[in-house]
């Protein structure tokens, strides 16, 4: 189970809204036990070049800034977010093959920037597939 607080949603939620129709992504920074809990996102850039509609990447920078955050914080990478403009929110082709096993990865689905759905999912240690997680929304 993934918790995290309405505010922090909220926060992904408009950042996914204010990238629309491009896809949006950031990392997830908690405690990464049985219960994973949301304590912060950060948003970082899609440095895609050539399909940010329906793709994301992440500066490999932005990856040790956001570990040496969670460090700094006595927290956990726990995971990413990202956005699925238009599309629904489960993990593509593109997703599984790129993920991290252990990672949560949260995706959020827009349609003409109104946000749809919010979804959880982590990737099998085969990376075969996902497994949804359930995703508890707090005060």
């Amino acid at each position: 189970m993934v918790v995290i607080t309405k505010d922090q949603l909220q926060f992904i939620v408009n950042h996914a809204q204010a990238t629309y129709p491009e896809e949006c992504c950031g990392f997830l920074l908690g405690i990464n036990s049985e219960e994973k809990r949301v304590h912060s996102a950060i948003s970082v850039p899609n440095i895609n070049q050539k399909s940010r509609s329906n793709r994301y990447n992440i500066d490999p920078l932005e990856l040790v800034r956001a570990d040496e955050a969670a460090l700094r914080a006595n927290l956990d990478l726990i995971g990413i977010y990202h956005s699925h403009p238009d599309a629904p929110p489960e993990p593509s082709k593109i997703d599984r093959e790129y993920a991290w096993p252990n990672y949560t990865y949260i995706i959020v689905s827009l349609e003409n920037r109104v946000t749809k759905e919010v979804r959880a999912w982590q990737l099998n240690d085969d990376k075969s597939t996902f497994q949804s997680e359930d995703l508890r929304i707090i005060e």
